[in-house]
Formats: C-alpha cells, sequence, structure tokens
C-alpha cells in the first residue's frame, strides 16, 4: 500500500510539475507572441498617421503654391506697356508688386538668363533651381 500511496504521489508531482512548466513556457509564449502583435499594430498606426500627416501637408504646399500662381498671374495682368517703357518703370513696377504682394522677390528671367529684380540686374542665374530656357 505504501508503494502504491508512492508511486500515486510520485505521478502527481511529476503532472503537477508538468502543469507548471507548461504553464510558465505558455506564458512566455503568449507574451513574446502579444509583443510582436504590439509592435506591429503601433508600426501600422504610426504609418497610418504619417500617411495622413503628408497628405495635409501636400494640401498645405498646393495651396500655398495655387495661390502664389495666382498671385503672380494677377501681377502680369496689372502690367502695361508704361511699365515696359523703361528700365527705371520696369524696377518701379517691381518694387511695387514685391510690396504689394509681400514677396522676397519678384523678378524676371530673359532667354540668356540674366535676372531683372527692382534693385537692378542679376547675372546668378545658376544659383535658382529652374530652367529658365524650358518657361
Amino acid at each position: 500500500m505504501k508503494q502504491k500511496r508512492n508511486s500515486t504521489l510520485l505521478i502527481a508531482v511529476t503532472g503537477g510539475m508538468l502543469t507548471i512548466l507548461i504553464f510558465v513556457f505558455g506564458t512566455l509564449w503568449t507574451g513574446r507572441n502579444a509583443g510582436s502583435d504590439t509592435e506591429a499594430a503601433v508600426r501600422s498606426v504610426s504609418l497610418l498617421y504619417l500617411d495622413e500627416l503628408a497628405g495635409r501637408r501636400e494640401q498645405v504646399v498646393e495651396s500655398n503654391l495655387q495661390s502664389k500662381i495666382n498671385d503672380i498671374r494677377v501681377a502680369l495682368a496689372l502690367m502695361d506697356e508704361n511699365d515696359l517703357s523703361s528700365p527705371e518703370r520696369l524696377r518701379a513696377y517691381q518694387a511695387r508688386m514685391r510690396q504689394l504682394y509681400g514677396l522676397e522677390k519678384f523678378a524676371f528671367v530673359d532667354r540668356s538668363g540674366l535676372i531683372y529684380t527692382a534693385d537692378g540686374t542679376q547675372t546668378n542665374i545658376g544659383d535658382y533651381a529652374f530652367d529658365y530656357q524650358s518657361l
């Protein structure tokens, strides 16, 4: 009888230890999976947020660019023959447009790359990132 009790006790202890090991390893495995799933969810939400932020920024840039294009069209529509009659009158016109629209620069570029500003002419067309010959 004692032997039966010892073998039952051995089976119960072994089964208990095995159950505890299964719980411990199951908990660790579930924790790791939950951590990687959480990282994947955070990454997905972050990418979605960045896409939305980029889309809104794109709208702001597009709106600002469209506004500047409209300003230039209006400024050119205000130009008349009198403004083109002499270099001094052209510079005066450019100074008025620069002040009217709050622009840092308002210039014209000819086909040879000469820049006409309210302050005079400049030859540093290479400092600007646009292709003046194709415009």
